[in-house]
């Protein structure tokens, strides 16, 4: 199923909900509302999904785990928010880049999710 879109109409800097001055399921209806509205400051419009599909696990949250390429002791260890990292995580990526290994995966907390990315990034090195 595709995600939908809808547009957020607003003057100025998006800041806050009460910056919204519309919103809007098609362009078409933008572009009116603009023709009709337009001030001397000019309305901007942001495109965001509606009902976006996502990924859920009940059980367990996504995570970022960084090692530098030379140690087992992690960098750092993130909670993910966005869809598109946890998406990441879902597909339990890998990156080496520039002496750092990064593990997106999926954990019931932040110490199993350093275990498991350990067994990703020494299955890297290896």
């Amino acid at each position: 199923m595709r995600d939908h879109k809808v547009y957020i109409v607003f003057y100025g800097d998006y800041e806050h909900v009460h910056d919204i001055e519309a919103v809007f399921d098609s362009k078409e209806k933008v572009e009116a509302f603009k023709k009709r509205f337009s001030r001397n400051e000019k309305l901007k419009v942001m495109e965001v999904a509606f009902n976006p599909n996502f990924i859920c696990d009940k059980d367990r949250n996504p995570y970022l785990v960084n090692f530098d390429e030379q140690s087992r002791k992690p960098l750092e260890v993130v909670s993910l928010f966005s869809i598109e990292d946890t998406e990441l995580a879902f597909e339990e990526v890998v990156k080496r880049e520039e002496g750092t290994i990064s593990v997106y995966l999926f954990a019931s907390n932040k110490k199993a999710a350093i275990n498991a990315a350990l067994v990703k990034r020494d299955a890297l090195i290896r």
